[in-house]
């Protein structure tokens, strides 16, 4: 398990603010969500009906129209919330420094959002879903282990559900096969804003090679013996490239931020630098 500096994150988020979205977006139905501060009866969002949700509140409309049992959301619901969640498949665990990034980076975002008031909500996704709230945050991070054995987006079926809030961080390396449009489109789905930051370790950008490499999943622990030769190399790194343009794409078509951040530099550099779109001088 790596370490948590919680002492070097609160020296990173020094001068900082979460900068909140401002801009109005769509939600999964076409409807628009409202930008003007109103009482608990202003419309604001929808989302999918969970279980223990108050049935008065299903738009049957947007039932008819899409097939999903959808709910109307009020405002109150969503503007004072920040959701965080982290993937913690074994993939975020093939290096110390890449599994201590993930958790300074989800722990940072917290971090602003608790010194500007928001609620706060940690989604775990990995052997077994799991969720903080408030306090109990940092310790989660602090004793999380990164053991999923499913790719992200299977493991996040397991988690706990994703709630209406007003923005949403999901920290992930995005490393995996399925298509990423399915997903960035349920993860904005309820979320007045949404950033996508993608962990990357330095041989995820950039993988050696050598006679003696092999190609490992990190999930399954199935593995490939292949020499990285330069041709070997050169093909994942054009598949890497379009695996990063899809995402780019998915990313644009719900209107959020995505943002790639590497393992082997500090929280201090991201947080002035990549994570830009997430802060704002206090």
């Amino acid at each position: 398990m790596s370490s948590l500096d919680e002492d070097a994150v609160e020296r990173a988020a020094a001068g900082l603010r979460l900068k909140l979205p401002r801009a109005a977006q769509r939600g999964k139905v076409g409807e628009v969500r409202a930008n003007s501060v109103g009482s608990s009866m202003d419309l604001h969002d929808f989302r999918l009906y969970h279980p223990g949700d108050d049935i008065r509140h299903i738009d049957w409309n947007a039932v008819a129209r899409t097939g999903d049992v959808v709910i109307r959301v009020r405002r109150e619901e969503v503007s004072p919330r920040l959701e965080v969640v982290l993937d913690a498949s074994k993939s975020m665990a093939v290096s110390e420094e890449k599994a201590t990034r993930a958790r300074e980076i989800a722990l940072f975002t917290c971090l602003l959002a608790e010194r500007g008031g928001l609620e706060v909500a940690l989604i775990m996704a990995g052997g077994r879903g799991r969720k903080a709230t408030g306090a109990n945050v940092r310790a989660a991070l602090q004793n999380l282990e990164m053991d999923g054995r499913d790719a992200f987006d299977e493991s996040l079926r397991r988690a706990p559900p994703l709630r209406a809030c007003g923005l949403r961080v999901v920290v992930s390396d995005l490393l995996f096969p399925s298509s990423a449009i399915p997903l960035a489109d349920r993860l904005a789905r309820g979320a007045s804003g949404l950033c996508l930051v993608q962990v990357l370790d330095v041989e995820d950008v950039d993988p050696t090679g050598g006679s003696g490499a092999r190609l490992v999943d990190a999930e399954s622990d199935e593995f490939l013996e292949r020499i990285l030769t330069p041709n070997v190399i050169a093909d994942y790194r054009e598949r890497f490239e379009g695996h990063q343009k899809m995402w780019r794409a998915a990313a644009h078509r719900v209107a959020a931020d995505f943002v790639t951040v590497s393992a082997a530099e500090g929280l201090p550099t991201h947080a002035r630098g990549a994570l830009a779109p997430l802060t704002e001088i206090a």
